[in-house]
């Protein structure tokens, strides 16, 4: 039977004397080991940056103005980056016609002569009424005289009704006359700014667009997020932009929108916020940063969907 012989622990050591290393290198390992630990722990207590994303700033959106009626441009009354309100008139097409339908109308909706003439013809009417009435319980007309008189009055309050009839569709024809002569004048439908224009006097707007306009006041921010950032950012959330101008300013924005499907082919989403800007300090159209409340996600790595394609029975 053979006897297995175990050697003594003491001899699976290293022992640094026996390998002839002089107690100064000894020193040096202990105090490099130290500071390898103090780095770790360094580095372990380092707060977390936090998350940021590059973002755009843009209108909120671009109005493209355009005439409901086919008309000559008469007068344009706004330039190239004008501020206008909504309502304003930026616009006049030409409108000779429209002016000479609305006098036409306005004199038909004003005049009362047919219906003061009615109101006098029933008036003598129902005075004719009482007389043939008065009469006939005298036995001194006949029932025919009498019916005769209640059939004028009648007739006169028709005829009255239908000269107020006449009247409420004159106003309506005024309406209506003022209401084509108000499609010759072009109005800003947003509070914003002039962008571009396209038409000039005495060319017609037939099919073609006047002016462009942008809304500025909200703002738009986009921006693109990584896969990694779906459901950290919410609808609702405050962010931080640092726009490139004005620079070294910051300003606060509402997500808006959170797009719900993400891009499988670049692997991110899209997120929308609403910049204010009421006194006109922002512009559109530059880049900016959008700094969020929370530090930044690891990012995902290494293919999660690999396994789907591998071939069958491969480990």
């Amino acid at each position: 039977m053979m006897h297995r012989t175990r050697e003594p622990a003491r001899e699976n050591r290293i022992n640094v004397k026996a390998a002839g290393l002089p107690d100064r290198f000894r020193s040096a390992t202990v105090v490099l080991a130290w500071l390898l630990a103090g780095l770790l722990l360094l580095c372990a207590g380092t707060p977390a940056r936090a998350a940021s994303l590059d973002c755009l700033v843009k209108p909120e959106m671009y109005v493209e103005l355009s005439s409901p009626v086919d008309s000559v441009l008469e007068e344009i009354l706004v330039d190239t980056g004008d501020v206008v309100s909504a309502g304003q008139p930026v616009a006049r097409l030409e409108a000779s016609v429209e002016k000479a339908k609305v006098k036409l109308a306005r004199l038909h909706a004003e005049s009362l002569n047919e219906i003061e003439n009615r109101k006098v013809q029933l008036k003598y009417a129902k005075r004719y009424r009482k007389r043939m009435n008065d009469l006939f319980a005298q036995n001194s007309v006949s029932q025919y005289e009498k019916d005769k008189a209640e059939t004028e009055v009648a007739l006169a309050e028709i005829e009255l009704a239908k000269a107020n009839e006449k009247k409420r569709i004159a106003q309506l024809n005024l309406e209506l006359a003022r209401s084509q002569l108000a499609l010759k004048t072009i109005r800003s439908p947003i509070d914003g700014i002039v962008v571009e224009r396209y038409a000039m006097v005495g060319e017609s707007v037939s099919g073609r667009t006047i002016m462009m306009l942008a809304k500025v006041n909200p703002l738009r921010v986009e921006l693109i997020a990584p896969t990694e950032y779906f459901g950290l950012i919410r609808q609702g959330m405050q962010v931080d932009i640092h726009p490139e101008q004005p620079a070294n300013e910051v300003f606060t924005a509402t997500v808006t929108v959170v797009d719900q499907l993400i891009d499988p082919a670049s692997g991110s989403f899209t997120v929308r916020m609403e910049l204010p800007n009421p006194d006109d300090r922002l512009i559109g159209g530059v880049n900016c940063l959008a700094s969020f409340a929370f530090d930044t996600p690891e990012p995902i790595s290494g293919d999660l969907f690999g396994s789907l394609n591998a071939p069958a029975g491969a480990e």
